[in-house]
This record gives structure tokens, C-alpha cells and sequence, in this order.
């Protein structure tokens, strides 16, 4: 039976009043901080162990819960600092090198994060859902292949837990397994009608089967769920740019990019946004976004080349062209590109022909750019800058 928070605040009270009466008593200290935590009273938790652990500065129960609350209160920089100094003064337990790698994907260092649980997977006292958070890591990391195998195997001995549906629904989705990742997206929402990767993998599948109406419900569940997830701002971005609802498309695609930084899909969603409402300065940056992520991804160069053709600058958007084919001839944005150039275009023929491109090809039987896109959100949300 859940707790309110009125029963929480009143046990608060009574236990902080023992700790005044006993400072020294780092259990107190611990419960009190708990409760802090449990209520979203974060600094509070934060003051209450810090004044604790200035009485037992050696206490690593203490400090291990110090890090859960400030993972709890999106610090997680400075959870990762303390837990990797509990590990090297050698404390071993497992739990801490899961919260350690928690805390590294929590700050987008996937690979780091994957390295901690690698070491930790099969250690006894392991939590049992360190190969979840394997699979998450792996996921971030674009090894698809491999999150895979682990949520496959977590699965085998949890095949009802709606998270781990979630998350094989999505890596599922990015790996192109569509009719795996829709059932597994439908057996997570029976456990959990709010979960989020049934919620963003039954919105995208509907972007994909051309369900406006659908998408939108999905993507609107999961931000109202979830306002922190740039997967769900990104798709109900994307969901609102096929519908050409530019303003609210750049409105959440703006806010997919906050939360999702390291996503090239949604950089791209947000420059073609930014084309299509004639904003080609903010349309640049946002391709440059992208390409310092993978600069070996075609559909950058493709969009930068649009750019430039509608700037005016053909001889700039010309070597472009050349890079997106050569690093995918059938890239939508380079082919697209190279036949504005093939018509010399000037720019504000080539303004006219981009502003129906959504649902038209680039060049005959070729893919359209709302196809691209959806393609362009499977891309890992963690490439690195390449030299």
C-alpha cells in the first residue's frame, strides 16, 4: 500500500525531531534524508547527510546515500564523483558500481556506464537489474546487437516487466524490428499504461503506417508523462512537422534538444523544421549540431547542401553533394540537393520547390523526407566527434 505524503511529512517530523535531540546518530540521519528524498525535498536530504557525515566522514552508507539523492536531484556529476571515491577507497559492493553506471548514463557517458556493468554483471550480489541497465547502455552506445542479447536474457527471467518491455521495444525500434518492438510496446503498456517505450515505439509505428491521429495521442501521453524525455518531445516533434504544424514542431523539437542533445535524428527533425519556416541561419546550426556528432553521416551533408542552395551559395552546397553521395548514394537530403543544383535553381525557385517537399519525393521513386526522418531517429543518440 503506497504512503501519501501527508503519513510521509508527519513520520518526518517525528523522526527529525529524535535527530535533534540525537545529531549524532547517523540512522536517524539516514531516515530523515530518506524522507527528504521521497518528498522531492532534495537539498534538504543533502543537508541532513552532509551535517551527518561531518560527524562520520568515513561512513559509506552515508555517502552511497548522499550519491542516490543526488542522482535523485539530476546532479549527477556529483554522484559520479563521490561514488567513484567510495569505489576507490574499496568499497566493492555491486550496488555501487550499478548506481555509479546509472549515474553515467544519466549524464550521457553510455560508454563509461557500459565498462562499470561489463565489470559488475556477474559478480554475486549483482541487482538483478544490471542487465537491464546493460541493455539501456549498449542502446545509448548504437551496439544494437549486443543490447539485444542482454534484454533478450533479461527478458527470459522477467518476461512480464513492463520497464524491460519498454526498453526492448525501443531497441527493437532502432534495430528495424517492427513487429517485435510492437508487441513488446503493447505488453508494456498492459503492465504500465504510462511507460515510455511503449508510448514513443506505438508513436513512431504510427508515423511509420501513416496514423497522424495516433502518433500525436501516443507522443501526447509521453510528454505529459515524461516532460523530461527527449525521445517523447522529439517524436511528438516529428509527429507535428509530418503534420505541418511548424510552430508547435519547432516549439518541441526545440525542447527534444535540451533533454537529448546528443540525438543526430532530432537535430535533424529541427533543421528541416527551421527550412521549412525560412529560418536557414537557425537551420545551419542545427545541421552543424549534428555533424559534430558523426561527421560520416551522409543526410548531414545533404542538409547542409540544401542549406547553402538556398542561401544562395551553390558553389559551397556543390562539395557537399559530392560528400552526402559518396557517403550514401541514396541519401535523401544529397539527392535532393544535387537535383536542385541539376536545375539551377535559384534560390527562390528552390525555396518553392522545398516548401512541398514533405510528402513528395526528392527525385523519382526516391524516399521522402518524412521517411528519412523517421529513419534519421533510429541513428544512436550518442555518436562522437570524429577527427
Amino acid at each position: 500500500m503506497s504512503t501519501s505524503a501527508e503519513d510521509l511529512r508527519a513520520k518526518l517530523q517525528r523522526l527529525a525531531g529524535f535527530l535533534k535531540r540525537d545529531p549524532a546518530n547517523p540512522s536517524l540521519a539516514s531516515d530523515v534524508a530518506q524522507l527528504h528524498t521521497r518528498l522531492g525535498e532534495f537539498a534538504e536530504a543533502e543537508s541532513a547527510l552532509v551535517a551527518a557525515l561531518a560527524k562520520q566522514p568515513a561512513d559509506a552508507r552515508l555517502r552511497s546515500q548522499l550519491a542516490t539523492n543526488y542522482i535523485a536531484a539530476n546532479q549527477p556529476e556529483k554522484a559520479i564523483e563521490l561514488l567513484q571515491s567510495l569505489l576507490a577507497s574499496g568499497e566493492a559492493h555491486p550496488t555501487l558500481r550499478y548506481n555509479l553506471a546509472y549515474a553515467l548514463l544519466f549524464a550521457r557517458r553510455p560508454e563509461e556506464a557500459r565498462d562499470q556493468l561489463l565489470a559488475a554483471l556477474d559478480q554475486p550480489e549483482t541487482p538483478p537489474q544490471t542487465r537491464l541497465l546493460l541493455a539501456r547502455a549498449l542502446h545509448h552506445c548504437g551496439d544494437l546487437e549486443e543490447a539485444e542479447k542482454q534484454i533478450s536474457a533479461y527478458l527470459k527471467d522477467h518476461p512480464e516487466e513492463a520497464e524491460a518491455l519498454g526498453v526492448a521495444a525501443l531497441i527493437r525500434l532502432d534495430a528495424g524490428g517492427t513487429e517485435g518492438a510492437k508487441k513488446n510496446a503493447e505488453s508494456a503498456l498492459r503492465g504500465d499504461p504510462d511507460n515510455l517505450g511503449g508510448l514513443v515505439t506505438l508513436g513512431m509505428l504510427s508515423l511509420s503506417d501513416q496514423n497522424q491521429a495516433a502518433a500525436e495521442d501516443y507522443f501526447l501521453r509521453a510528454t505529459k508523462r515524461h516532460p523530461t524525455s527527449g525521445r517523447a518531445w522529439s517524436g511528438m516533434g516529428l509527429a507535428a512537422l509530418q503534420g505541418l504544424d511548424l510552430d508547435r514542431a519547432l516549439e518541441s523539437l526545440k525542447r527534444a534538444v535540451q533533454h537529448m542533445p546528443d540525438h543526430i535524428g532530432t537535430w535533424h527533425s529541427l533543421a528541416w523544421c527551421q527550412i521549412l519556416k525560412s529560418d536557414l541561419a537557425g537551420a545551419q546550426q542545427s545541421f552543424d549540431r549534428a555533424m559534430a556528432l558523426d561527421r560520416n553521416f551522409g543526410e548531414t551533408h545533404g542538409g547542409l547542401a540544401v542549406v547553402h542552395i538556398l542561401q544562395g551559395k551553390p558553389e559551397i552546397a556543390e562539395p557537399e553533394v559530392r560528400r552526402a553521395l559518396r557517403l550514401n548514394p541514396q541519401a535523401f537530403s544529397g539527392r535532393f540537393a544535387q537535383s536542385l543544383l541539376l536545375q539551377k535553381s535559384d534560390p527562390e525557385k528552390a525555396k518553392a520547390i522545398v516548401q512541398g517537399i514533405m510528402s513528395s519525393s526528392a527525385v523519382e521513386g526516391g524516399e521522402k523526407l518524412q521517411e528519412m526522418l523517421q529513419r534519421a531517429m533510429k541513428r544512436s543518440s550518442t555518436f562522437r566527434p570524429q577527427s
